[in-house]
């Protein structure tokens, strides 16, 4: 009887979250998919100009002859430790352009098209394609609805385990059984994607992580505006610990250093140095950083599933599917169960 009671407690306002926040959710459920491997799809549109043969007995150029066949005044240039990849050299207006690491020619840029078609599904996934206070204020709440949609609707799958697809349903039944068995098997990966996604709807959520974890919140940090030079005495300093990318950005002198892929936030060192001198001011390893600054600087990469690489992203690539069907199944039960209260 218990179980029962906290079910029609709980149905009433997830059915109420579902419906008000449904069609929104729907639409960042979607483009959650179509960005699932954005970081594999850019990088095999930019391959062409991202590759380049290895000279016999040729050098690479030092970081400051890299800078210099820049086309405008980078804002980034990252090397990588592959001998086949080419130097990429971040522009203003975020345009990529690839410099062969060996003789300094201007390879072409990053696959235009391509991200601008990720840079468009983004702007509809964080801010219904439109970044204003309104849109960023839906998708904020929208969010959070999820959220709360997730917390109540756990609670009702479980006490109703319905865990594979049954066949031969009527359509209501269809969605009932989908809606269960999606909830129960998606309902952790989608809780750590809209959990994380907080942290980029709300400047209160990061605060609110520091202070539960009993740290003060740290000052932001300015990088002087004007970078020093020569860079590649900087670069030897550390270029023999072990390394997949080196990226410099010119404008404060900060190195970061990656020693694994892009999600492996544990595996990223940063050393600043000071613009005027030179000198090292500081080595920033992952594991010396404090609790709260760890936890926030996994969020991206959990909710893209890219911390656990292709494997997180194809999970999270799945559940963001399920979500989809879990919203449009919970919406044609709602308008059923309306429809026949109405009636």
């Amino acid at each position: 009887m218990v179980a029962v009671g906290m079910r029609k407690f709980l149905f009433w306002p997830h059915l109420a979250a579902g419906v008000v926040a449904g069609l929104v959710i729907l639409v960042m459920s979607v483009t959650g998919v179509l960005l699932t491997y954005e970081k594999q799809v850019v990088a095999w549109a930019d391959s062409p100009a991202n590759r380049v043969p290895i000279p016999d007995g040729s050098a690479r150029l030092s970081i400051d002859q890299l800078l210099a066949v820049a086309p405008a005044k980078p804002t980034a240039l990252t090397l990588s430790n592959d001998p086949t990849a080419a130097a990429q050299l971040t522009l203003p207006q975020n345009r990529i352009v690839f410099v062969d690491p060996y003789t300094g020619r201007i390879n072409g840029e990053g696959s235009v098209p391509t991200r601008n078609f990720f840079r468009q599904v983004t702007a509809w996934h964080r801010w219904l394609g439109q970044n204003t206070p309104i849109t960023k204020g839906i998708t904020g709440a929208s969010n959070l609805a999820f959220l709360f949609l997730l917390l109540t609707g756990v609670p009702m799958w479980i006490q109703r385990p319905i865990v594979w697809f049954r066949q031969r349903l009527s359509n209501k039944a269809r969605d009932y059984n989908w809606h269960h068995v999606l909830g129960i098997w998606a309902s952790v990966p989608l809780l750590l994607i809209v959990c994380t996604a907080v942290f980029f709807s709300y400047s209160w959520a990061t605060p609110l992580l520091y202070r539960v974890t009993g740290e003060a919140l740290p000052a932001p940090e300015h990088p002087a505006a004007v970078g020093l030079g020569p860079y590649q005495p900087l670069l030897l300093k550390f270029q023999r610990a072990p390394w997949r990318t080196i990226t410099l950005r010119p404008a404060s002198g900060w190195f970061t250093v990656e020693e694994g892929s892009w999600g492996r936030m544990d595996l990223k060192t940063q050393w600043v140095f000071d613009p005027a001198s030179g000198a090292l001011l500081r080595t920033e390893r992952f594991e010396d950083l404090p609790l709260a600054r760890r936890l926030r600087t996994w969020v991206r990469t959990v909710h893209t599933g890219e911390a656990a690489g292709w494997l997180g992203q194809t999970i999270a690539g799945l559940a963001s599917a399920a979500a989809v069907v879990l919203v449009w199944t919970g919406l044609a039960l709602s308008w059923r169960r309306l429809r026949v209260a109405r009636s």
